[in-house]
C-alpha cells in the first residue's frame, strides 16, 4: 500500500514539472475494482452498578409544562424533574399518576420512585451472560458479495465521571433547541477528548420561543483496549457499533406497611374499562398507604345493567427496602412491574357518600 502511494505522488510531481515547463501532459483514464474494508469498531457492552437511595422522590408537572409532549416524553420530562432534586441518574420502580379535570383533560402528572446514581462502569464479560453454547459449533459462511473482509475489532468503553456543560449567551444566539443540543454535545466531546457521550440529559430555557439558557449533562467515554474477540465472546456479548450500558441487577427486600386492606370505590356509573378502573383504584390505594405495590392484589366489581358502578381492591400494602446489587447465588422472585396509573377514583363511604380520595391528585 505504501509503494502505491509513493508511486502516485511521483507521477503527480512529474506531471506538474512538465506543466511548469510549458509541455503537454496526458491523463490516462481507466476503470478499476476497489475492495475497501470497513473500519467499524464494535463496542463490548458495559455494566453499570447503581446506588439506590432508600427514600422515594416525587415530582409533579402541570399541563402547561407538558404541552405538546407525547405520553412517553411526558414521563421522561417528569422523571428528569424528580431526579434533578437529588442529582440522580436513573429512577427505579417509578409510579406515574395523571390527574384529570372535569372535562377529562389531563391537568397534571406526578411521578414517585426511587432515585439511583451510577456508581461505576465496567466492561461485561462472558460470566455476566448466558448464551447458546451449541452456536459455537456452527461455522459462519462468508458473505458471497464480499471478496475481502476484515476481522472484527472490538473495544471496551471507559467512562469518565459525569460532566456538566452550559452554553454561553453568545453561543445561543439564533439557535433553536436542536442546534443548541448539537453544539453542546460537540463542545463536551472536544473538551473531554471523548469518543461518545452516555446518558445525555439537558435543561433548556425558552424565552419567547428562543433558547436563553442550555445545560448538558452526560458521562464522557473513550474507546480503549482494541482487540479481536473470540467467537465465544462475540456470541455471548454481542458487541455493537454504539455503546450499550446494562445495569447490574438490583435486589430489594419487601416490607409490608399495613395489614391487608379492602377499599371500595364508586365509578359514578362511568363507561370505563375494567383495566382503567383497576389502575385508578390501585393508584388511590398506594397513595393512601404510601406503598409501592400491593401483595396478592385482587379486584371485585359491582354491575348495574352491564355498567360497573363500584370497584373493590384488596391487597397488602408493601414497599421496597434495602436496595443492593444482586449477588451470585441469591434467590430472587419474579420482577415486579411498576404501576403507571391515571388519577384516583373516589372511595365509597358508608351511606353512599364519596370523597375520601376525591381531592388526592388535584392541583395544589
Amino acid at each position: 500500500m505504501k509503494k502505491n502511494l509513493i508511486l502516485g505522488v511521483s507521477i503527480a510531481a512529474v506531471a506538474l514539472l512538465f506543466t511548469a515547463c510549458g509541455g503537454s501532459s496526458r491523463i490516462q483514464k481507466a476503470t478499476s475494482e476497489r475492495l475497501d474494508l470497513e473500519k467499524t469498531v464494535r463496542c463490548i457492552p458495559s455494566l453499570a452498578t447503581l446506588d439506590v437511595l432508600p427514600t422515594r422522590v416525587t415530582a409533579t408537572a402541570y399541563a402547561n409544562e407538558l404541552e405538546g409532549l407525547k405520553d412517553e416524553e411526558m414521563k421522561q420530562a417528569i422523571v428528569a424533574k424528580a431526579l434533578a432534586t437529588v442529582n440522580g441518574d436513573v429512577m427505579v420502580a417509578p409510579q406515574f399518576v395523571k390527574a384529570k379535570g372535569a372535562d377529562g383533560k389531563m391537568t397534571s402528572m406526578t411521578v414517585s420512585g426511587y432515585a439511583a446514581s451510577i456508581k461505576s462502569f465496567r466492561p461485561m464479560t462472558e460470566a455476566d451472560v448466558t448464551f447458546d453454547e451449541t452456536l459455537l459449533d456452527k461455522t459462519t459462511q462468508p458473505t458471497p458479495d464480499r471478496k475481502v473482509v476484515n476481522t472484527m475489532t472490538v473495544a471496551d468503553v471507559e467512562f469518565a465521571p459525569k460532566k456538566s456543560l452550559a452554553l454561553t449567551p453568545v453561543e445561543l444566539v439564533n439557535k433553536n433547541e436542536a442546534q443548541a443540543l448539537k453544539l453542546a454535545k460537540e463542545k463536551m466531546l472536544r473538551q473531554e477528548k471523548a469518543d461518545v457521550l452516555y446518558h445525555e440529559d439537558y435543561n433548556v430555557t425558552l424565552d419567547g420561543g428562543k433558547v436563553s439558557a442550555f445545560t448538558l449533562t452526560a458521562f464522557p467515554a473513550k474507546y480503549v483496549n482494541y482487540r479481536k474477540p473470540t467467537k465465544r465472546q462475540q456470541l455471548a456479548l454481542k458487541p455493537s457499533v454504539t455503546p450499550i450500558v446494562n445495569y447490574r441487577a438490583i435486589a430489594a427486600d419487601i416490607k409490608t406497611v399495613a395489614p391487608r386492606c379492602q377499599l371500595k370505590f364508586g365509578t359514578g356509573n362511568a363507561q370505563a374499562k375494567e383495566s382503567e378502573l383497576k389502575e385508578t383504584a390501585r393508584a388511590a390505594a398506594l397513595k393512601k398507604y404510601n406503598a409501592d405495590f400491593l401483595l396478592n392484589e385482587t379486584f371485585y366489581f359491582d354491575y348495574q345493567e352491564k355498567v360497573i358502578t363500584h370497584i373493590t381492591i384488596c391487597g397488602t400494602p408493601a414497599v421496597y427496602a434495602n436496595f443492593r446489587p444482586l449477588v451470585d447465588g441469591e434467590v430472587v422472585d419474579v420482577k415486579l412491574v411498576p404501576f403507571a396509573g391515571e388519577g384516583a377514583p373516589k372511595e365509597e363511604q358508608k351511606g353512599g357518600l364519596f370523597g375520601l380520595f376525591g381531592g388526592l391528585f388535584k392541583k395544589k
